[in-house]
């Protein structure tokens, strides 16, 4: 079994703690904050904000979205628990002849996740400092090899950063919330009364789910969770599963709600005609910083959300790639394309709304699996919510699909 000490997968894991009291959980909390970054990265910013177009109207789509991923990481923290080991290396061994296969699958969806949340820093740093497009993509690589580095040797310094980040960027939400007044009962409305007025909003509602159920999330909290776990007995591992049980509902809950209000802000914007620099123009008026807050809370977001997506890549590569190189080059590999597609000059929003298509697509490639290998290890309950959640993504998926053949 391969353990880990830090987000550098190749050295061997130490015991995390052996305190008690306030210490011991305070010592443990962070997994599911880290993987809650997924719920208000810069894609969930771009679907929403294309959302925002029809108004409310697909707001029960971020709900949907949000009660789907919640099960989903309590599938994936149970089955941790349950095996000691985590969800890449369980699928790596079961289906040892096709790893080189998912490899290529699922590193691609780290790629694509990259591209996402690399693409709202180059926004945020453009709109907040008016830098070219070079500069900007030049920075951004900058800041995810600076946190990177600074944080190498100790993944829970890592994981108080990111939960720093989830902080600051549902203050921001908060913020912009709280001016533009939005229209209660309509809002009500959007969240309880399922409807897509038209085919193009099939794409923006399967973008949301892709954007929330991401891939790369599953093996991400999966491998923290065990780092958690290393050198326990098996009842405290059980102990430690229950905590992660509640830091999941609590954290993948509270940023649910924090992704509705991106939305109703979209809405408020009537979607800014899906550009970031339309919505920036338009808070502008609004006065105390409106703009600022936007922007900056995108910058964090996409810096957050970057880093989560170059670590998960890296266990990705661990377990299922056939080469074994530096963690300096398994990054590279992962953020690289990002930075690179972005430099040409490719319509960011088209491409953070379709990249989250793409991730919704990948889905059930890990879900299938994850259902197989969690049958006889978890309760029926689970195993059954975990394949309904997934059967529900992939009739969105079929959904769209049909659409577009249909279109």
């Amino acid at each position: 079994m391969l353990q880990r000490d830090s987000f550098n997968v190749d050295v061997v894991a130490k015991p995390q703690f052996t305190g008690i009291g306030r210490s011991r959980w305070l010592r443990l909390l962070g997994p599911a904050f880290v993987v809650s970054i997924g719920y208000v990265d810069p894609g969930n910013w771009a679907t929403d904000l294309g959302a925002g177009a029809y108004g409310y109207q697909l707001l029960w789509v971020v709900l949907v979205a949000s009660a789907i991923a919640i099960v989903l990481q309590l599938a994936v923290s149970e089955l941790t628990i349950a095996t000691g080991e985590d969800l890449a290396t369980l699928i790596s061994r079961r289906w040892p002849r096709c790893s080189s296969l998912f490899w290529a699958i699922f590193q691609g969806a780290a790629v694509a996740t990259d591209i996402a949340e690399f693409s709202g820093i180059v926004l945020g740093v453009e709109l907040l400092f008016h830098c070219s497009l070079i500069v900007s993509v030049i920075a951004g690589l900058a800041i995810v090899a600076a946190i990177l580095t600074l944080t190498d040797r100790t993944s829970k310094g890592l994981e108080y950063a990111l939960l720093a980040a989830v902080g600051i960027i549902s203050i921001g939400c908060l913020y912009e919330l709280a001016i533009m007044h939005p229209a209660w009962g309509a809002v009500l409305h959007g969240a309880t009364v399922p409807r897509v007025p038209d085919a193009a909003a099939v794409v923006i509602a399967v973008g949301i789910i892709g954007a929330t159920v991401m891939p790369h999330n599953l093996f991400l909290h999966s491998s923290l969770i065990l780092k958690n776990c290393t050198e326990c007995t098996g009842e405290e591992r059980k102990s430690r599963g229950r905590f992660f049980t509640r830091e999941t509902l609590v954290a993948l809950n509270a940023a649910a709600a924090i992704n509705a209000a991106i939305l109703i802000v979209g809405a408020a914007l009537r979607g800014a005609h899906g550009s970031f620099e339309s919505a920036f123009a338009e808070l502008v008026p609004a006065g105390a910083g409106a703009a600022v807050v936007f922007s900056g809370a995108l910058l964090v977001s996409g810096i957050a959300a970057s880093t989560t997506a170059t670590v998960s890549g890296d266990y990705i590569f661990a377990a299922f790639s056939p080469l074994r190189v530096s963690p300096v080059v398994r990054r590279a590999i992962t953020i690289i394309p990002a930075a690179l597609l972005i430099a040409t000059g490719v319509s960011i929003p088209g491409l953070l709304i379709w990249s989250q298509v793409a991730l919704a697509l990948v889905l059930p490639i890990v879900l299938v699996p994850l259902v197989i290998i969690m049958s006889p290890v978890c309760g029926r309950k689970l195993v059954v919510s975990t394949a309904a959640m997934a059967a529900l993504c992939v009739a969105f998926d079929a959904v769209m699909i049909a659409q577009t053949i249909h279109g």
